[in-house]
Formats: C-alpha cells, sequence, structure tokens
C-alpha cells in the first residue's frame, strides 16, 4: 500500500479506510490472480454516476447560456474514455493499479483501464472522505480541462455533419485545404457551395474533423429542430 499511501498523501487526502483505495485499485485479473474478493468494477459503477452527476451539476450552475443539447454534448466530451484516462495519468494513478499477469503479457494498462481506475478511485474518494473531497478531483482535472478548451473529442464529426447534410435535403460536402503554414493545415467545408466552417490542425484529417465541427455548429445554430 506504499504507493497508494504516497498517492493519497500527494493528493492531501487523510484516508479513514485505506483499504477502500486498495480495493478501487485492484482489477479483475489481479483479482482471479490472487484468488481475492474484491476488485474495482463495483466502485467503477458509483465513481462513473458520481462523475456524471458533478459533471452536470457544474455545467448547468456555471453555463447558464448553455441549452439542454449544448449541456449534454458538452458532457459527452468531458466524460469519455479520453479524458477520464488523462485524468487518472495526471493524478498519479497509474502507479497503484494492479494488474495480474494476463494484462502485464497482453497490452499492458490501457486507456479503457485507465479510464475505470479514475472512475474506481472517484468512488473510493466518495466513500472515504465524501462528495466535498470528490468535488475537487473532478474539477482539478476533466472540469479543468473542459473550461480551458483542452479536451480531446474524439468524435467523428464529419460522419455527424454528413448526417445532419442528408437531413437537410442537400448534397454535396466539399473539404478543400486552403493553407499549409509551418506544418498546421487549415482546411474549409462547403456544403452545396456555400462555406459553413473551417478548421486547422497538424494533419489534414485533424482540420476536416474540426471544419466539419464548426460547419455542424453554424447548420444547427440555423437549424435548431434537427439538433
Amino acid at each position: 500500500m506504499k504507493e497508494i499511501s504516497a498517492l493519497l498523501e500527494q493528493l492531501k487526502i487523510v484516508p479513514k479506510n485505506l483499504s477502500i483505495y486498495e480495493e478501487a485499485f485492484t482489477h479483475s485479473s489481479y483479482q482471479n490472480d490472487k484468488k481475492l474478493s474484491y476488485s474495482y468494477e463495483r466502485y467503477e459503477f458509483l465513481g462513473d454516476a458520481l462523475i456524471q452527476k458533478i459533471v452536470s451539476e457544474h455545467l448547468f450552475k456555471k453555463h447558464p447560456n448553455m441549452n439542454e443539447g449544448d449541456m449534454s454534448k458538452s458532457r459527452s466530451m468531458i466524460v469519455q474514455t479520453s479524458t477520464e484516462s488523462r485524468a487518472g495519468e495526471d493524478l498519479g494513478l497509474r502507479a497503484c493499479i494492479k494488474v495480474g499477469d494476463s494484462v502485464i503479457h497482453s497490452n499492458g494498462i490501457s486507456e479503457k483501464i485507465m479510464e475505470d481506475v479514475f472512475e474506481a478511485f472517484v468512488a473510493a474518494v466518495y466513500l472515504d472522505q465524501g462528495e466535498k473531497e470528490v468535488y475537487k478531483i473532478i474539477k482539478r482535472t476533466v472540469i479543468h480541462y473542459f473550461e480551458i478548451n483542452s479536451l480531446n473529442d474524439s468524435r467523428d464529426w464529419k460522419s455527424i455533419l454528413q448526417e445532419i447534410v442528408k437531413k437537410l435535403g442537400k448534397n454535396k460536402i466539399k473539404y478543400k485545404p486552403i493553407n499549409n503554414d509551418n506544418n498546421i493545415y487549415t482546411v474549409e467545408v462547403k456544403v452545396d457551395g456555400v462555406l459553413y466552417g473551417t478548421g486547422s490542425g497538424s494533419k489534414i484529417k485533424q482540420a476536416e474533423n474540426e471544419a466539419a465541427h464548426n460547419a455542424y455548429k453554424k447548420i444547427t445554430v440555423s437549424n435548431k429542430t434537427i439538433k
């Protein structure tokens, strides 16, 4: 438990029950190898619900101009595998995770495992310290990423835009590179010859996806019924 104790000390958490945290860091593969009666799966279930609740409350209170659709989309960006995995890495959770031989000899600790452990850790903190302490952790990680516009939105906006365009009865979507400055590509997207958005990125596909996202936002603002 040395790693867990060091983690909690770094986070300024004085544990009331250290065994809760040990369970929250135990992968099912380690449970099977060591014939234990516990793993983090139940904690993961509770942690996911807590994160959803806290993020939803934050968006509702801090962003009064967001409608229901905007809040739902923002929450899905915040509560996704890449974001929660990043939070787990930033908190230093990796050093505490216990996995079995099957994981060690395959792909190791994956992004999905990091996501699950972050959720389980949130649940452990809640059970041991209460929701106030959980809010601090959520605010300094996933909410912070959102507020500084530092989320990795992994959705396929080109496909999403295609679906919206079909609903509107439009036909042609065209992506056109318009600039390449210092290996940063800029792409514009037109729908039936009308410019709807531009995007930039270190790769053409990234720039196209951002352009599609911006086009989607412009289209849905002017056609609210299709959101």
